[in-house]
């Protein structure tokens, strides 16, 4: 081959090679976040029948060091952010299976869906965060009353 025909096959070599590689590159999937059955709320959290304060003491009493962490955590938020944490706890426990799986992948997909966490990252630790805390609580949580809003109300030392 002379110099003009290996520039000339040269450059055929290098626009099969490139008309094989953009479809792959423009076609490579994104990725993307995604919740799973354990992640960012584990299952057990998401099918339990039991409310937040029945959760709440159980995980009180199942894994006491989490529950005074997170309500030494509460304690030092502005009341606002409290009662935001607790009012939207409640609100995903008084929604069905469907809804709370909906929530997670809302909450895996979105990183400013949930509100309440821009004011307090870890509103939710002691509910979702830790699946040991969770298994142990759900599987107890219909022995404690449901609605005792007292459990709310842990003494912090100070």
């Amino acid at each position: 081959m002379t110099g003009p025909d290996i520039r000339w096959a040269m450059r055929a070599l290098l626009m099969i090679v490139t008309a094989a590689a953009v479809p792959g590159l423009l076609g490579a999937p994104h990725a993307a976040a995604d919740a799973t059955d354990e992640y960012p709320i584990p299952s057990k959290q998401i099918e339990t029948q039991c409310d937040a304060e029945q959760y709440l003491a159980a995980a009180r009493d199942t894994s006491p060091v989490y529950f005074e962490r997170y309500m030494l955590d509460k304690s030092n938020r502005p009341l606002d952010v409290q009662q935001a944490a607790e009012d939207r706890i409640h609100w995903f426990y008084s929604l069905d299976a469907v809804g709370r799986r909906q929530y997670s992948e809302n909450t895996a997909t979105n990183i400013y869906y949930e509100q309440v966490a821009t004011r307090w990252g870890n509103w939710a630790k002691v509910f979702f965060n830790n699946k040991g805390v969770v298994a142990k609580a759900t599987a107890v949580c219909m022995n404690y009353p449901r609605g005792d809003l007292s459990v709310w109300d842990w003494p912090v030392a100070r």
